[in-house]
């Protein structure tokens, strides 16, 4: 495999981010949890899981520090790289309406704007 930067890196993070949203939502759904909670839900489980591949607060298994760096297959024998590590912790919140687009926290927050005027 050779390492490669293309300059396709974040784009396929965001990609990433937003199905890691889309599947935890799917998941949340099934358990018929209320819509408020899985979209809460699902922002900060995808947030968690995404800081961790991000390596962002670091962590040790056994001893051993466990440091991930985030690839992409885009031949088949070539991952693109960052040059470094991930930032996809950074998309979460703001892909959030993409995958909740009638959401019950935009509902909430336009209801408060509405009674401020």
């Amino acid at each position: 495999m050779k390492l490669v930067t293309t300059g396709s890196f974040d784009r396929l993070q965001q990609a990433l981010a937003e199905e890691l949203i889309r599947t935890i939502r799917r998941e949340l759904e099934k358990a018929d949890a209320p819509a408020e909670l899985v979209e809460q839900f699902s922002g900060n489980i995808a947030f968690s899981v995404a800081s961790l591949i991000d390596d962002v607060a670091g962590f040790e298994h056994n001893g051993e520090a466990v440091s991930p760096l985030l690839t992409f297959l885009v031949n088949a024998d070539e991952l693109e790289s960052s040059g470094g590590n991930s930032w996809m912790h950074e998309y979460i919140y703001r892909l959030l309406p993409v995958v909740f687009p009638k959401s019950t926290t935009q509902d909430k927050l336009a209801a408060g704007d509405e009674a401020d005027a």
